[in-house]
């Protein structure tokens, strides 16, 4: 009877360390996250032209040109991975798509969603689009960019993203081996995948 007390002790003890360490990497990820796509601002993400109507922030017009800018930039900005497997274990079984450019054949996951960010520019404001694509390792799909950035979500369709993930231009993304995906931190969850830079640890790849 006598250890018992001890025990709770120690089973508390344990618990807090758990939380800190959680706290801490969650610090370190929002600051990986910052120091590669800025700080964050708010975009909305759907994934139908439909469910952008209903939300009722943007009309038709604005909701069928950023789907259909994420369609036509797809093939030149998504994830590229050299086999199958590779695509699959972030994106999920059956989310994968072959394609080929140049002579180079490809594993590229399914365009599942996109956005639609407001830049301030000289005291006015336009939209920005983009596709967006799920992370199925993560409870309900996680969204990210082309480049690899989160979206973090805020409210209802709201999303907090890095503001250079909206800005800067994604140009073709080189092929991912196992062996450049693992230097990055391998497919181990959010916090691997964010902090690591996901599949191509930035926006811009040249090959």
């Amino acid at each position: 009877m006598t250890t018992l007390p001890p025990r709770r002790k120690r089973s508390v003890a344990a618990g807090l360390t758990a939380v800190g360490a959680v706290a801490m990497l969650s610090g370190c990820d929002d600051n990986n996250e910052q120091a590669r796509f800025g700080p964050p601002t708010e975009v909305a993400a759907f994934q139908t032209i439909q469910q952008c109507v209903d939300s009722g922030q943007y009309d038709r017009a604005t909701c069928t040109a950023a789907q259909q800018k994420a369609f036509n930039e797809d093939g030149k900005v998504a994830p590229r991975f050299d086999s199958q497997q590779l695509c699959e274990e972030q994106f999920g079984a059956a989310q994968c798509q072959r394609r080929s450019e140049g002579g180079q054949s490809f594993f590229t996951p399914l365009l599942t969603g996109f956005l639609i960010g407001q830049i301030l520019n000289n005291n006015s404001s336009r939209y920005t689009y983009g596709g967006l694509y799920r992370d199925r390792r993560q409870q309900g799909g996680g969204w990210y960019t082309p480049g690899g950035a989160y979206l973090s979500p805020s409210n209802g369709y709201r999303y907090n993203v890095g503001r250079e993930a909206i800005t800067t231009p994604v140009t073709t993304q080189r092929i991912q081996t196992r062996s450049s995906v693992v230097s990055r931190g391998g497919f181990g969850g959010r916090v691997s995948a964010r902090s690591s830079g996901g599949w191509g640890g930035g926006r811009s790849f040249g090959g």
